[in-house]
Formats: C-alpha cells, sequence, structure tokens
C-alpha cells in the first residue's frame, strides 16, 4: 500500500492505467494474461494512453475499489484507472468472465461494477465491448432528450446519485418530474455506503412512472443475483424475491437458488467475501420448446387458443395460435405463428414474440 502513496505526479495526462486483473478460481493465468493484453492493445488502437501499472499488486487491482483505483491513476499519472478480477462464470457466452470497475481520478467519479462472460471463442469481441465502454466512460454526460413521458425517481433513503442513461440528474429527494422522450432508459442509483442499483424502465408517451428504489446498505458481503430469463430467488431455504436482486450475507459459503416455472431450477453455493459484491448470473434451461413466457410482475391473465396459463408460461406445439391478453378490464388479441423450436418472450402490450432461447 505505501508504494501506491509514497509518489504522485504533478498533472494527470488522459489516459487509463490498467495493472493485470488477477485470475480467481480455476482461470488458467494464460486466459487473464491473453485477455489484458488483448485489452491494452483495442485501447491503444483507438488512440488511448495505456499503462499496465507494474507496480500495482494483484490485491489493489481486483479490489474493486474506487479509493485504489484512484491511487493507481495518481502513481501512473493518468486521468483514467481501472481495477477488476477474471473469474470463472457459468454462462452460454463463456466459461469465463471480466469485472470491472473505472475510476476518473479528475472528475472524481467511478463507475457500477462492469461484467462480461466470455469465453475463447468470444473473448474479441468482448474485449472490443470493453473497450468501448471504457472509451464511453471518457466522453461527458450529454443532455437527456426532452418528451412527454414522464418519470419520477426516490430512494430509500434519499440522498442517492441518480443517473438515467449515464447522465446525472440529480439527488434524490430534489429530483423532480422528468418529461423525457419516450423508450426505454436504464437509471443508476449510487449512494456511498449502499451497492448501487440499476433499473431498466420503458416510458410511453403521455404516461408517468414511478420509480421506487430501496438501497442495500453494505453490511458484511453482498451478492448481486441475476438470471436470464427473470427467476425466483432462494436464499439459504428463503423466498428473497426476483431477478435482478441484491442480497447482503455474512461472510462463508451461502446456497442460492434460481426458480422459474417451465424452467429447471439451478442451485449455487456461493462463496461470500466481507465487503465485496459477489455476482451469480445464470441462464435458465426451458423444459421444453416450442414456449411462450411471459413477465411475472405483470397483472395479466394469458388465454392461448382459449386456455388460460397462470404460471407465466406456456408449452405448446408447433403453428398458428391464438393469443388473448386480459389487463385492467382489457382484451388484447393477436394470431402468431410459432416454429419447430425455441422460447419466445411475450410483449403483453404488442403481441409480439421475441426469441430469447438458444
Amino acid at each position: 500500500m505505501w508504494l501506491l502513496c509514497a509518489w504522485a505526479p504533478l498533472a494527470f495526462a488522459e489516459g487509463f492505467a490498467i495493472p493485470d486483473f488477477p485470475p480467481r478460481g480455476d482461470v488458467p493465468e494464460a486466459v487473464a494474461e491473453t485477455f489484458m493484453s488483448a485489452l491494452r492493445a483495442e485501447l491503444a488502437a483507438r488512440g488511448l494512453r495505456v499503462s499496465s501499472a507494474p507496480l500495482v499488486t494483484a490485491g489493489i487491482a481486483g479490489s474493486l475499489e474506487p479509493a485504489f483505483g484512484e491511487l493507481v491513476a495518481d502513481l501512473e499519472g493518468t486521468r483514467y484507472a481501472v481495477l477488476g478480477e477474471i473469474l470463472e462464470r457459468d454462462s452460454l457466452d463463456g466459461p469465463y468472465a471480466v469485472d470491472l470497475v473505472m475510476v476518473d481520478a479528475v472528475g472524481g467519479r467511478s463507475s457500477d461494477l462492469v461484467s462480461r462472460a466470455f469465453g475463447l471463442a468470444t473473448q474479441d469481441a468482448v474485449v472490443q465491448d470493453v473497450a468501448a465502454i471504457l472509451l464511453a466512460f471518457t466522453v461527458p454526460d450529454v443532455v437527456l432528450p426532452p418528451g412527454d413521458a414522464g418519470l419520477f425517481i426516490s430512494t430509500a433513503p434519499s440522498g442517492a446519485e441518480v443517473r438515467v442513461e449515464g447522465t446525472v440528474v440529480g439527488v434524490s429527494g430534489a429530483i423532480d418530474l422528468l418529461n423525457l422522450r419516450p423508450g426505454r432508459y436504464e437509471i443508476e442509483v449510487r449512494l456511498p455506503g449502499y451497492l448501487p442499483e440499476v433499473r431498466s424502465l420503458e416510458l410511453r408517451s403521455g404516461d408517468t412512472r414511478f420509480l421506487h428504489v430501496v438501497l442495500t446498505e453494505i453490511v458484511g458481503g453482498s451478492l448481486q443475483v441475476l438470471a436470464f430469463p427473470d427467476a425466483e430467488v432462494w436464499f439459504e431455504g428463503r423466498h428473497a424475491g426476483t431477478t435482478p436482486a441484491t442480497l447482503t450475507a455474512l461472510p462463508g459459503d451461502v446456497e442460492v437458488e434460481l426458480r422459474r416455472p417451465g424452467f429447471v431450477s439451478r442451485s449455487f453455493t456461493v462463496p461470500v467475501r466481507s465487503f465485496r459484491v459477489t455476482r451469480v448470473d445464470a441462464v435458465l434451461e426451458p423444459l421444453g420448446q416450442p414456449m411462450i413466457v411471459w413477465s411475472l410482475d405483470e397483472r395479466a391473465r394469458v388465454l392461448i387458443d382459449a386456455q388460460l396459463y397462470e404460471e407465466g408460461y406456456a408449452l405448446i406445439g408447433v403453428g398458428l395460435r391464438t393469443i388473448e391478453v386480459l389487463q385492467a378490464g382489457e382484451v388484447r388479441r393477436w394470431r402468431r405463428a410459432l416454429p419447430e423450436e425455441g422460447v419466445f418472450e411475450l410483449d403483453l402490450e404488442t403481441g409480439e414474440l421475441r426469441l430469447i432461447y438458444p
């Protein structure tokens, strides 16, 4: 630690300090080394100054702590620093994942956790994706497009920084109604001492959405649980909501199970570390195909060929099907064709079917 504080340059240069991300679990060191070399080369090809920060230890590089990132940038004389780790990840996108956090030492800001799964076949594409994210982090915030779709955001506790599509819109408790162009938006909420939260909302013309986010205080270790498609979370044998979910736990191994009707349940033994966020990201396997699924949170009744399905999915045969959605006293009806295989997500508003598996 003293090495990081022993010397600091007089000025920051635009560029990134990116130390070697340590491998976690059974990740071969060669995989981590290849990924880091490819990432630095990609950033250099995009015209950025990149330092490998050779004096930074693996413990600091893999800490994912913004305060350490500022020290790394200070040591290397760069404005930006990136800390991260490469770990095992059970995903359709590959057996490994990179988790990282970006820090702007001059602007005094940091990113939320960025995580991407990859394998040998997908590494190049993921490297390009991560490089684009790092480059976007250097671009100043832009003005959100105005429109007639309303959004009101509150948090518990209040006083959290709120970002919409990466643009800071203010602090919760002091933000007026936002009037934005209709579309899908990603909302980030951050407060020191609490886990960051991310929500995605679809805003429609003439409507107002109210988003209330209850923040989770950082006590001991934490879990971020994601599933595709969304699923119910059982934590240590107790129901803990639906994904995406953020859970707190004492250090040690904990049991997490993901359940969704129509899909094979999955169980994990997850190591929790003090003051660290451990991520669980799983893809659920369907019991059969073709299948139609829809949101677990929407209060809607779905009928297919006049048969009521009440568990958020329908495992039906190939052919032309009549789909009816009963919601808020309104009935919407469509005719849709199902192919021989695949899992399709039903949009309860438009009746469109979107292939989500395989």
